[in-house]
Parts: structure tokens; sequence; C-alpha cells
């Protein structure tokens, strides 16, 4: 019976994670070079990488008022809210 769960629980997840990727992300730009972007939603946590303002930067969602979900060069981090610009859409 645990396997079973455990199983249901894998597959849900793995379909939820697969469901996001099909939705278009929201390009933004950061305000400023060297933008921090975090492990977690939090200044404590590791840093995965810095953003240039050149940078490719997606939206994936606000996960607070501080805090936004994003996707760059292929990792997702953490960045302050405050740090991120909406682009205007390209004709």
């Amino acid at each position: 019976m645990k396997k079973l769960i455990l199983s249901l629980v894998l597959f849900l997840q793995f379909g939820l994670v697969m469901a996001r990727d099909n939705f278009p992300l929201i390009g933004v730009k950061v305000r400023s070079e060297n933008v921090k972007m975090y492990q977690q939603a939090g200044t404590t946590t590791p840093v995965i990488q810095t953003i240039a303002t050149t940078d490719r930067v997606e939206l994936i969602c606000k996960w607070n008022n501080q805090w936004a979900q994003v996707k760059v060069n292929h990792k997702i981090g953490y960045v302050l809210f405050t740090e991120l610009m909406f682009q205007k859409p390209e004709p």
C-alpha cells in the first residue's frame, strides 16, 4: 500500500512539473548589473548565479510580495521582485 501511495504521489508531482513547462514564460529584464539569483526565496540561501542586464530572464511566477521565481540559462531561482522590470512586447 505504501508503494502504491508513493508511486501515485511521484506520478502527480511529475505531471505538475511537466504541466508547468507548457506555460509560456514572461520575458523580463533586471534593473542593474550583477543581480543575485538565490536558490530559495531569501537572501540567506546560496546564490546560484548573478544576472547581467543582457541575460535573458523569464518570469515563472511572482512568489510573494518580495520575491519572483525566474529562469535564467536553464536554471531556476529566486530574485527580489523589485530588481525586475517588464519588457515591452516586440511586434
